[in-house]
């Protein structure tokens, strides 16, 4: 039987949906520092030099308080970190407006912090190939060319290639297919020395799988798009809208695996969203690390739920004839 294609995206830390993540995930881990039990639950928008950020951010009285000059201070910071000190908008620069609750944890939600407030279904998947990461192939691939991607402009062409950036990859079992990348770029780029200089990074990183015995050598079928839709100069915010919480797919496991619900970013730690998923991913791992195949590890929380209210699991095992730890479970 002729296997499938699959495949996974992934975008640079200056993408639009990217720098809302970052700025979510940057306020909650400052709230969460000064107070573990901190409620966070806040969502980012980004246009042009336009950031929005609304929700709630709650600690407690003796921890002190996040106030607008902290959120202030994440966004600019995570600006200048993906790259916008070279290519507009500047961080400096930024217009931003709030619609936050600031406050203090009250005494009362502190003691049931441990309780789902909300619904969620969250899904955890691992699978062999320690060079992925325990991940699918398609996925890990896709990560390590856009961390490529943005070294390489860090390390080599800062002013020439911009932070903004997809990668798209295709894979027929430990093949690769298609490689899509969209690089952001200067006006002035010299555009042959920039795809040449992409496409060694990502070899090089195509070369460690293979390392591994994850992926097959690539060759001359690989097919290869640069910038297919044409000029990337406006990139960024400057090119598009973004927010948090929109790329679902493209940080789980790819298209060919089942994701949860919700978003992960701008949640503290407590919240069911985040238990949810980080309880599924250990669980899947730990089948992987004892010799399953693969494994997929729903977890559900309810309202109320101070632990999983339901677990569902499907391990796949190289011994057809050994049987998979229970699943179906309620707990």
């Amino acid at each position: 039987m002729k296997k499938l294609l699959r495949f996974a995206e992934a975008v640079c830390a200056g993408h639009p949906d990217r720098l809302a993540d970052a700025i979510a995930d940057r306020i909650t881990a400052m709230a969460v520092a000064m107070d573990a039990d901190s409620l966070v639950g806040i969502e980012v928008a980004v246009h042009r030099d336009v950031v929005f950020v609304d929700g709630r951010i709650a600690c407690g009285v003796e921890y002190g308080f996040i106030g607008e000059e902290h959120v202030e201070l994440a966004v600019r910071t995570i600006y200048k970190e993906a790259g916008y000190a070279d290519f507009p908008p500047e961080p400096s620069s930024l217009q931003l407006r709030f619609d936050l609750c600031l406050g203090p944890l009250e005494p009362d939600e502190r003691a049931f912090r441990n309780v789902a407030d909300d619904q969620v279904i969250g899904v955890g998947y691992a699978c062999q190939g320690e060079r992925a990461g325990l991940v699918p192939l398609e996925q890990a691939l896709a990560r390590d060319f856009v961390k490529a991607l943005e070294k390489l402009r860090r390390d080599e062409r800062a002013g020439t290639m911009g932070p903004d950036g997809k990668v798209l990859i295709a894979v027929r079992g430990r093949r690769l297919v298609a490689v899509s990348l969209s690089v952001h770029h200067s006006e002035d780029a010299e555009w042959t020395s920039l795809v040449d200089a992409v496409r060694s990074a990502c070899l090089s990183v195509a070369d460690e799988y293979v390392a591994t015995g994850e992926l097959e050598p690539p060759d001359e079928s690989v097919s290869w798009l640069f910038n297919g839709a044409g000029s990337f100069a406006v990139g960024g915010p400057l090119g598009d809208n973004g927010l948090s919480g929109k790329k679902l797919v493209a940080e789980a496991w790819g298209s060919a695996v089942p994701i949860g619900g919700g978003t992960i970013h701008g949640k503290d730690p407590h919240k069911p969203d985040v238990r949810s998923q980080r309880i599924a991913r250990e669980r899947a791992v730990d089948h992987v690390r004892a010799g399953a195949t693969e494994a997929t590890v729903w977890v559900v929380f309810r309202p109320g739920d101070a632990e999983p209210g339901f677990v569902e699991e499907d391990v796949v095992w190289p011994d057809p004839g050994r049987l998979s730890p229970p699943s179906g479970s309620s707990v």
